[in-house]
């Protein structure tokens, strides 16, 4: 019947086109429509992406977008949550337009360690097209998902597959027309587009797609990696969508070369106001103390393990770390990354802090009492 639609709409046949679409169930009766059940949502990204539409990512250039869309595409790949979101698993095509290939595994490799991710756990499941130099188009795009049954595609950038003058509307319409084909074989497309120069945070994020208001207006959802007002290693997630609710927008550090969520900074914008701020933010973790944090999360671990009847044998230096990153961010303070975290417990006083050679159970940390069980073997 879908084929019998299509094929009317080809052949410009008003007549055949008009009773396709009664047929087929294209055009309804409002009342059989409101007395038949509702389809169950069915997220890609739990709250944030629903299966089948079209999502645009958009910031500046250099902010990350590249990155997000990896990101994004290895978690729905592995099916593994995506900045704290549950992703739905499905198979992901990636065409890569901006990035040497040399650089874009670097990457890749590099999001799978904060993810804990193994190649294997990726394989049959995602597939990137790297493409730097070459052309390419809407059609080879969708052409690769079909044949690698992807239900999941990610173009990396717009401008580089359309190929139109970002500001000519006709041309930008067409545009559309190109990627509606993704809708009708069932995949969802994501799309990174750039914003134009200046500061994203003094534009809505509806108005950050560089060219016609067309290319704003089409997608369902539009996710937005905006620069910090004073991080220079962090981003700001905000994002506009038409099928869930809009989400607060959270902070993200790229610190480690990945996306990691990082709630210990405010989801603060910069704009053209703000952003002197970001120069005169010193670079790197203030002088911090992180003596007390590891002391009091050690205590309160063996206060729980004597309460359960264990023998308290220290803490994974990786749990550790984390646990203590959340204790610093509690007390109103910038908390660092995560491996400047654990180099930080490597260099603590080892007349108070004792680290053994990695284990079985990973390198332990406690106090030089709590490890008494690891230097008499």
């Amino acid at each position: 019947m879908k084929d019998n639609f299509e094929a009317a709409i080809a052949a410009d046949d008003a007549e055949a086109t008009i009773a396709a679409r009664e047929s087929s169930g294209v055009c309804v009766d409002a009342a059989d429509w409101l007395n038949a059940e509702d389809e169950p949502d069915n997220p890609l990204v739990e709250g944030f992406i629903e299966c089948g539409e079209v999502v645009a990512m958009v910031g500046q250039a250099k902010a990350g977008k590249s990155l997000l869309a990896l990101q994004l595409a290895v978690c729905v790949a592995a099916g593994v949550p995506f900045l704290g979101k549950p992703c739905k698993r499905q198979r992901a095509y990636i065409a890569n337009l901006e990035v040497s290939a040399k650089q874009y595994k670097k990457r890749l490799r590099r999001v799978c360690r904060l993810l804990d991710l193994n190649p294997e756990e990726l394989r049959g499941w995602l597939f990137i097209d790297n493409m730097k130099g070459e052309t390419a188009s809407w059609e080879t795009a969708l052409a690769m998902c079909q044949r690698h049954g992807c239900a999941v595609a990610l173009i990396d950038p717009f401008y580089q597959v359309a190929r139109i003058v970002e500001t000519d509307e006709q041309q930008c319409l067409d545009a559309v027309e190109e990627m509606k084909a993704f809708a009708r074989a069932g995949i969802t497309l994501c799309v990174v587009f750039h914003s134009p120069k200046g500061f994203s945070g003094d534009r809505q994020l509806i108005d950050m797609i560089s060219g016609s208001s067309i290319l704003a207006r089409f997608p369902e959802s539009v996710i937005g990696l905006l620069n910090h007002a004073t991080e220079k290693t962090a981003r700001v997630v905000d994002a506009v969508l038409r099928n869930y609710p809009p989400p607060e927008p959270f902070a993200v550090s790229l610190a480690e070369g990945a996306l990691a969520l990082a709630p210990y900074f405010a989801p603060e914008v910069a704009t053209a106001r703000n952003a002197w701020r970001r120069s005169a933010h010193p670079e790197g973790q203030p002088d911090l103390d992180i003596l007390p944090y590891v002391e009091a999360e050690l205590a309160e671990r063996r206060e729980a393990a004597k309460r359960g009847g264990v023998e308290f044998r220290g803490m994974c230096l990786k749990s550790l770390g984390e646990y203590v990153r959340k204790r610093i961010a509690e007390d109103d303070k910038t908390a660092p990354g995560r491996d400047t975290t654990a180099n930080l417990i490597k260099g603590l006083p080892p007349d108070r802090i004792a680290i053994t050679r990695k284990t079985a159970d990973g390198i332990l940390v406690g106090t030089v009492e709590d490890m008494q069980w690891y230097f008499r073997r």
